[in-house]
């Protein structure tokens, strides 16, 4: 149930000493300031704050900011940083410290004197701290800032009195509490983002919402800031029910921006309300649900003031995380829906501070993180050690939202953490008039009198509406009774039904589809109400995804059985019932708010057959059509007031168009092979792609526009708001980082919608086409050979033979031939014959010259005579049309250059309106060699193809060695460039099914993987201890086992069943008892009179109903999506894991490369087998590079080919590398890159085998010679693959292979791009570290401390020196040399480094 709560882990953590530790104050406070972005302050008592980043995973982290106070110094309250900028964009940090006890503090002053603490901020490196003290006039028991540069601080009194205070803390206005109470919580909120409040909000910079408890209540006390604050009314909320004495006091509270409140008792009575304050000023709190009571927590079952080990946090809406300690160390990190009261994702946390006497503090930290406080309430015994405090951070999905889609399957998980109800409270909840209605609507629903119902409710409703009251009040249960007696009683066709009461109820918004088990739309069409099923789509908030497709596939059906009758009978049965158009549904549908995730899994089982999806396409093609015209439109009229851009759309029956496009990704994304296998789509699929692809050059002017405007915009927005006094005036400094902060935005979101959305659906339907092309090609060709003597019969017609012959094993599924006299009217006949043309005037309506242009080079490559010949080439239509010569030799010679690199293939795509995507990503390569200029000098528009320069810049080997070139003819590339260009050309291999096994590791899931059933799919045992009944108490019981009781049978009474941790609960118990409560009675003896066998237990509890057991599905229900598409499978075994976890036997993967190593040069000598080298008597070299480049692949799981050693010959280098491209998907080589007359490998690639050179040189030290190449063989999938050329230097070599060879392997792995470098760390560096012209990885070893990533250097960092990498684990990026700046990095700075290797400690 982890899904949405990602793993915790340990941010910081310190010991708890007698010093440190106050009965009155946490040792550890945790705040954080969502003005201060990404930043924590942590207080810690008897050392200091420290302010830091909790993104970083790492249990060492860098103090952004850092006070140590000393172990004499202790504070009262959490201490607030901000972040403030002075000057010339110097930014500060300033805390501010409620001290409670320090040597210079004198007693009067203590719990009111403030510290404000300033430090300059640079990078991760601060400054000396400047320090001030000031005296507040009461004891703040909070700070909290607040959105305003003049007046940024809040504080906070005991009682819940607040002032706002200057940066200096000098208070410039009160609101007073008078009373005793007790603080609980403050929160603050901005305004715009309130909903629960509706009145005036233009002066208003912050809500403030403040907790207190006192006696039996919890009062709340909403106010206004702004330059003053304003009160707008206090609540008070009775703790426990009414007229019962509370002996409990408030665990924990907390309330979202959206004004949903909630309190957990230490009792663990857990209460949700609605806070909404409406003119005049009237703070109302309605329950939002019926109180849940908690149990099985620890914390619960302790008798102790103040924090009981439990604490609550609102994520957004009714969504809040609860921690609280569970069975010992365990401490339960769960998160609730209270609208819906259920529980939705769990994760558990052990830690030895985790017993229920701990002080727990839960607070938001930035998106996407919460942070959990940990510290004793008091110091354990000297015999059981120090204590503790800890700080956790806890990720979770920021993209939640409270619906019933998520809450639907999560009753038997909740059930496991709530006591059990004590009665059906439908008597106590509803008044006597409210039972006798529902009484007369079933009585007249069970009669086939609906009508009846309808007048006995709208009877009941006018008797209850008074003077005052329009209409009467419906409570949740009122409503749900109703519904459910309507709805869910048995209905088969010829029934009567009334929709008139649901219609009521629904246009009052007062329907769930929890009401009816989240099955209302399928209950209302089953009934033929489809009116209703429509205004549910527009007023109900939690219809499923899955209702709404069954709803899709329900209307798609009906209409098509009725159009089959149509067409076999003569008249319309006028007796069925109306079917709205699919129009209609898909709108509304499409209106709905849907998560893209459910809906894809939604499509999958309700739309699986092709015809339904064809249909749903195209009714989204014609919705596609100038949407982004309309958007815009829409957009600018609501700017001027004319309309509303919630309300409006394009037409009453069209959705937004942001959602057509949303719901035609997901479509896509849920049914691609569906829809590959069903020809009929390939047509609609390419009129969708020509419907988007305008609208994104619509979107690109649209965005040109923005770039123009948005700044005035901006500006003409603040001064409006600045005359109006909502903001202060804007400084010199402050317009100028403001200027500079909109130079660097890179947004690109318009309107109501994103173009990347456009952009991902373009290239998705263009990956669709390429399949599709390959999967059955569309096109036809024609043949016109002119001719006078072979129209007259005089000659053979050789080369349309030729033409024909070469065609057809080309895909082209029909070839047509036609012979014309060399006159222009002939041929005009013969194109009109073979195209069905009605005029041609002129002849080509498009000239295409860079086809004219390949067809003469092409031929002068063989002869100068083609220089002669009079090519022709350009479009009719849709039609291409070439010319090509009369003689067999020369047709051959220009079909070879029309049908190699695709540009025959790219031509037609971009003629039927494709946009070439296709046929680029078949080519597979946007790069040419460098210097040579680019691969595709074409512009689509043109309609002309030029071909791809194929010359090699490498030396002819055959040359002897004074006639070599004497300077590279490769350019030098920057690193970037170069990882760009690998990143661009190596494309994901095959997928493959494999066994579940350890071997998985490092593959990549190329399917999505769903638990077939629920895990566990029975009541099992966590604990080992024996099952018993929950209503047998303390007793002498037999025991019974696995050999003497069989599971199904009822347990009889009198008897226990032993069981161990994971085993099956036998029929009839429900809990279990661990064997820690329990003693042995007496046992069963053998021959020899020892004990052989348990007899009777007695057991010392009586637990509770669930106690100790996993409910059905607890882990994992059925369906429920475990693994994605793409998560690679790691070899920390969780993956692997998860899979066996569900029953997964084999699963499909991409495959992962297979590598051959092949070392070069003639002086190398093997190291296991040795040859000596004849000559003057020199022993030779070690070769280094293929053991420690075999064991860094084998390390990473990649299976190696040995190549062994090439010598220095030509042939040798063919003969290795030949047999590479044959047994490995990527060779890896070493020497024979630089500038020898020996090195070879350059020129073999590309002179004998045809390769591609991507680049020969990069801006790096060491490896510059390192080589990227491509070589085509028909063995691969794509047609090529791909060598990297290593340099020669050991140490080279490695660096090189780590940055260049593992992103390539990873891509080739299908790893997502982001992830297939190698993870990068900021280290300080312990040396200093000479810089040079390129870019320079230098070897280091990393290692973590107390003060951060350390890195040490490795010495002499020679390119030939193999001992360099020796220990290394890291390789620092040193920047260029620049002109002007530091000629090396000092130690002490910081710089990044790229891990080959574990940090150490």
């Amino acid at each position: 149930m982890s899904s949405s709560i990602g793993e915790p882990f340990q941010l910081y953590s310190t010991n708890t000493s007698a010093k440190k530790f106050s009965h009155n104050s946490r040792p550890v406070y945790t705040t954080y300031n969502p003005k201060f972005r990404k930043h924590v302050t942590l207080t810690i008592q008897g050392d200091g704050i420290h302010v830091v980043d909790p993104r970083a995973q790492l249990e060492n982290l860098h103090s952004v900011v850092s006070h140590s106070v000393g172990d004499h110094v202790s504070f009262s309250a959490p201490a607030f940083s901000r972040s403030i900028a002075e000057g010339d964009d110097t930014r500060f940090s300033v805390t501010y410290a409620v001290i409670k006890q320090a040597p210079e503090v004198v007693k009067a002053n203590r719990e009111r004197t403030i510290w404000i603490m300033k430090q300059t901020l640079t990078g991760l490196r601060v400054a000396k701290d400047e320090r001030k003290s000031v005296v507040a006039p009461f004891p703040p028991m909070r700070i909290c800032g607040v959105d305003s540069d003049k007046l940024p601080l809040l504080l906070v009194s005991k009682s819940g009195g607040i002032s706002l205070a200057d940066p200096e803390v000098t208070i410039k206005s009160q609101l007073e509490w008078t009373g005793e109470r007790e603080l609980l919580d403050v929160f603050i909120f901005s305004p715009s983002s309130c909903p629960f409040i509706r009145r005036d909000m233009d002066s208003v910079r912050n809500v403030v919402c403040i907790c207190c408890q006192a006696g039996s209540n919890l009062y709340v006390r909403v106010a206004l800031v702004g330059e003053e604050i304003v009160h707008v009314d206090t609540c008070e909320l009775p703790i426990g029910s009414e007229g019962e004495t509370v002996d409990g006091r408030i665990a924990g509270v907390t309330c979202s921006v959206e004004g949903i409140l909630s309190f957990v008792t230490s009792r663990g009575v857990w209460k949700a309300f609605q806070l909404s304050v409406s003119e005049p000023s009237s703070l109302l709190a309605t329950p939002l649900s019926e109180p849940l009571q908690l149990h099985r927590f620890s914390a619960l079952k302790k008798k102790r003031p103040g924090n009981p080990g439990i604490s609550v946090v609102s994520f957004s809406s009714s969504l809040v995380l609860l921690a609280a300690t569970v069975d010992g160390q365990n401490i339960s990190l769960q998160l609730w829906d209270l609208r819906y009261g259920v529980l939705l994702a769990s994760q558990t946390l052990t830690s030895p501070m985790a017993d229920a006497l701990s002080h727990f503090h839960l607070t938001l930290a930035h998106e996407g993180q919460a942070l959990l406080t940990l510290s004793p309430s008091q110091l354990p015994p000297k015999s059981q050690g120090s204590a503790r405090s800890t700080v956790h951070a806890i990720p979770f999905d920021q993209t939640l939202k409270s619906n019933l889609a998520a809450a639907l399957g999560k009753s038997s998980a909740t059930e496991e953490w709530l006591a059990p109800p004590k009665s059906d409270p439908l008597r106590s909840v509803l008044s006597e008039d409210r039972v006798k209605l529902l009484s007369a609507i079933k009585s007249s629903i069970s009669k086939q009198a609906p009508q009846r119902a309808d007048d006995a409710f709208f009877t009941w409703i006018k008797s209850n509406s008074g003077r005052d009251t329009a209409e009467p009040s419906f409570e949740h249960e009122f409503v749900k009774r109703i519904v459910n007696t309507i709805l869910l009683s048995d209905f088969k066709a010829g029934d009567q039904y009334s929709p008139r009461i649901i219609q009521y109820l629904l246009e009052r918004g007062l329907v769930s589809a929890m009401m009816v088990d989240g099955i209302l739309l399928r209950r209302l069409y089953e009934r033929g109400d489809w009116e209703n099923v429509i205004l549910s789509l527009r007023s109900v908030v939690d219809v499923s995804e899955d209702e709404m497709m069954s709803s899709l596939k329900f209307v798609i059906d009906e209409h098509r059985k009725r159009e089959n009758k149509t067409s076999d009978a003569m008249e319309v049965d006028l007796s069925e019932s109306w079917i709205p158009p699919l129009e209609a549904i898909l709108s509304a549908c499409l209106s709905y708010d849907f998560s893209p995730v459910t809906a894809r899994l939604s499509i999958r089982r309700h739309l699986s057959d092709a015809r339904d999806l064809v249909t749903i396409l195209g009714v989204l093609e014609g919705w596609l059509h100038g949407g982004t015209e309309d958007e815009t439109k829409l957009a600018l009229m609501s700017t001027a007031k004319i309309v509303d851009m919630t309300t409006e759309s394009r037409s009453t029956i069209t959705p937004p168009y942001p959602k057509v496009v949303t719901f035609l990704q997901t479509l896509l994304d849920a049914s691609c092979i569906t829809l590959l296998q069903y020809r009929p789509s390939y047509d609609l699929l390419r009129q969708i792609l020509a419907q988007i692809e305008p609208e994104i050059d619509r979107l690109d002017r649209l965005e040109q526009l923005r770039g123009v405007l948005e700044p005035f915009a901006k500006a003409h927005a603040r001064i409006s708001r600045e005359k109006a006094g909502c903001v202060p005036q804007e400084s010199q400094a402050e317009s100028k980082r403001r200027r500079k902060q909109l130079e660097q935005q890179a947004s690109l979101e318009v309107g109501l919608y994103r173009l990347e959305e456009l952009w991902d659906l373009d290239d998705k339907i263009a990956r669709y086409l390429q399949l599709l092309q390959s999967l059955a090609m569309s096109f036809s060709a024609g043949v016109i050979t002119v001719s006078d003597s072979v129209h007259a019969g005089v000659n053979e017609d050789k080369s349309g033979a030729l033409i024909q012959d070469t065609l057809r094993p080309r895909g082209f599924q029909r070839v047509v031939s036609a012979v014309a006299p060399d006159d222009e009217e002939s041929i005009r006949a013969s194109l009109k014959q073979i195209l069905s043309l009605q005029a041609i005037s002129p002849l080509l309506e498009r000239q295409a010259p860079g086809l004219v242009h390949l067809l003469l080079s092409s031929s002068l490559k063989h002869t100068p005579l083609a220089a002669l010949s009079r090519p022709v080439a350009g479009t009719i239509g849709k039609t291409l049309v070439v010319t090509l010569p009369g003689s067999t030799k020369a047709v051959r010679e220009n079909l070879d250059a029309l049908l190699s690199n695709g540009v025959l293939d790219h031509a037609l795509d971009l003629i039927k309106g494709g946009s070439g995507k296709a046929v680029h990503a078949a080519l597979g390569s946007g790069h040419t060699p460098a210097g040579q200029g680019q691969a595709h000098g074409h512009h689509h528009h043109s309609g002309c193809v030029a071909p791809k320069p194929r010359t090699a810049l490498s030396h002819d080997p055959s040359i002897p060695a004074p006639g070599r070139l004497r300077v590279s003819p490769y350019p030098l590339i920057g690193l970037e460039d170069a990882l760009d260009i690998i990143m661009t050309e190596v494309q994901p291999l095959g997928i493959v099914t494999l066994p579940v096994t350890a071997n998985l590791a490092g593959h990549v899931l190329a399917e999505d993987v769903y638990a077939p059933e629920d895990i566990p799919s029975s009541k099992t045992t966590n604990v080992d201890g024996y099952a018993v009944r929950s209503s047998d108490t303390p007793g002498v019981y037999k025991v019974l086992t696995s050999l003497t009781h069989k599971l199904f049978n009822d347990l009889p009474k009198g008897s226990i069943f032993r069981i161990n941790t994971g085993g099956p609960l036998p029929t009839g118990t429900d809990s279990v008892i661990m064997v820690e409560d329990t003693e042995l009675e007496s046992a069963q003896k053998d021959t020899d009179g020892e004990d052989m066998e348990e007899e009777q237990v007695k057991t010392l509890a009586q637990v509770s109903p669930g106690e100790n057991v996993r409910q059905p599905g607890s882990d994992v229900r059925k369906g429920e999506l475990v693994m994605q598409i793409g998560e690679v499978i790691t070899s920390a075994g969780g993956e692997v894991g998860t899979l066996a976890f569900v029953g997964r036997k084999e699963v499909k993967v991409v495959r992962k490369p297979v590598v051959a190593l092949l070392s070069t040069g003639n002086e190398l000598l093997d190291l296991q087998s040795p040859k000596p080298i004849a000559g003057d008597g020199w022993g030779g070299i070690w070769d280094t590079n293929r053991p420690s480049l075999q064991a860094a692949l084998e390390g990473m799981g990649y299976k190696v080919v040995d190549l062994g050693i090439a010598s220095d010959d030509a042939d040798a280098h063919i003969r290795a590398i030949s047999k590479g491209l044959e047994t490995a998907d990527i060779l890896l080589t070493t020497g024979g890159t630089s500038m020898g007359a020996s090195d070879l490998l350059k020129p073999v690639i590309e002179r004998r085998f045809n390769g591609t050179i991507h680049f020969g040189r990069v801006a790096m030290k060491p490896g510059k010679p390192t080589t990227f190449a491509s070589i085509p063989t028909k063995a691969a999938i794509r047609g090529r693959k791909f060598l990297f050329a290593l340099p020669g230097n050991p140490a080279s070599a490695i660096v090189t292979f780590h940055i260049f060879v593992v992103p390539a392997l990873r891509r080739l792995g299908a790893w997502l791009t982001s992830k297939c470098q190698l993870p990068r760390v900021e280290v300080q560096l312990q040396d200093t570290m000479p810089l040079d012209s390129r870019v320079e990885f230098h070897r280091v070893i990393v290692r973590s401390t107390p003060d951060g990533l350390l890195a040490t250097t490795t010495g002499s960092q020679r390119s030939s020196r193999m001992t360099s990498l020796c220990g290394a684990n890291g390789l620092v990026q040193l920047p260029p040399l620049a002109v002007g700046g530091p000629s090396k990095l000092e130690a002490g700075e910081f710089a990044p480094a790229v891990m080959i290797g574990e940090i150490q400690m």
